[in-house]
């Protein structure tokens, strides 16, 4: 009767020990998908910055070698930075109030 109890009380430790490991490998899972799951968000989120910044890094090598023609760096020059042909004078109006 004893030999019985024994092995009664022993397939319950080894039944408890069965669960907590369970438990513990399905929150390690959890854990990890939780992880995956924000890494794929970053991804996604750093994929489209690296877009954006390939765009504009095309954009301005372009406008790069635009300026190295002399031509359109005077007509840039004088459309944005206020720069006067020769014979040309430049006048600033003031803003007008609506």
């Amino acid at each position: 009767m004893a030999k019985k109890r024994k092995e009664a009380r022993y397939k319950k430790i080894v039944g408890v020990i069965c669960i907590i490991v369970s438990v513990g490998m399905i929150y390690t899972l959890v854990v990890t998908a939780v992880r995956v799951l924000e890494r794929r968000e970053e991804l996604a989120i750093l994929t489209e910055q690296r877009d954006e910044l390939q765009a504009e890094k095309e954009q301005l090598e372009e406008e790069a070698d635009l300026l190295n023609d002399d031509d359109y760096a005077a007509r840039y020059a004088r459309d944005n930075y206020i720069f006067p042909s020769e014979g040309e004078e430049v006048v600033i109006l003031p803003e007008q109030e609506e």
